[in-house]
């Protein structure tokens, strides 16, 4: 996957975290713009699992601190590594760089886009945190930085808005939580570059599933449209 991948802007992400979801990938009629491959939730699939499915992948092992699905009986780096040559995308959470030296730099020579993330699923830092995390993400060579937070205040979903709308660079910024469904609609609208959902289950709370996601996008885009048409002028009596 040496070739630069250009998606639209926000693209919708496909989670696929389980066996089932895995074979729902690879005859979704209307596949999502990208698929984000867990495997750290699948231990036992190969790279040739995954030559169906008809969208580029991102790919990622989360461990459990970082919000993974199992206790990773293997290396996070050999098992990247054995998916580079599928991947459009590598996601290495920041708190993981270092660990992932090698398979991220290894990345950056392959040409694959690498996403740094950062999850904190108890709350939502301020806006001078988020920045900072931002800024190392970029001096480590991200092309894009994706932030997920808690947020179940409106304070906690203002603040992931104003990151947003300062941050210089490419961001996919969502929440879990009381705010999390809406976030993946309006920040979206608002730059966030990638949305994700799950295929089938989510994995936490405030996830949409990619049907959730879509039937609430309809009325939410209708709406926007008319906003943005003018009007014509009304009729002088």
């Amino acid at each position: 996957m040496g070739a630069r991948v250009v998606v639209k802007n926000p693209a919708v992400v496909g989670v696929i975290a389980s066996q089932g979801e895995l074979r729902a990938a690879a005859r979704i009629r209307r596949p999502p713009d990208l698929f984000e491959l867990r495997l750290d939730c699948l231990p036992d699939i190969d790279p040739t699992n995954v030559l169906r499915l008809r969208r580029p992948l991102i790919i990622t092992a989360r461990n459990p601190a970082e919000g993974g699905c199992n206790k990773l009986a293997f290396r996070r780096d050999d098992r990247l590594r054995e998916f580079l040559p599928c991947a459009a995308f590598i996601d290495v959470e920041l708190r993981s760089l270092r660990e992932l030296r090698a398979v991220w730099k290894e990345a950056g020579r392959r040409k694959i886009q690498r996403i740094c993330s950062v999850h904190n699923f108890a709350r939502t830092p301020s806006h001078a945190v988020l920045l900072k995390q931002f800024q190392r993400a970029r001096s480590a060579g991200a092309n894009i930085f994706k932030l997920v937070t808690r947020a179940d205040t409106p304070d906690d979903f203002l603040t992931l808005l104003q990151f947003l709308r300062r941050a210089r660079g490419r961001c996919c910024v969502m929440a879990i939580g009381r705010f999390g469904p809406i976030s993946r609609l309006l920040l979206a609208e608002c730059g966030s570059v990638l949305v994700y959902a799950a295929l089938q289950q989510p994995l936490y709370p405030g996830q949409l599933t990619l049907r959730e996601l879509r039937q609430a996008s309809r009325p939410w885009e209708r709406s926007l449209r008319e906003r943005a048409e003018p009007r014509p002028p009304a009729r002088l009596r």
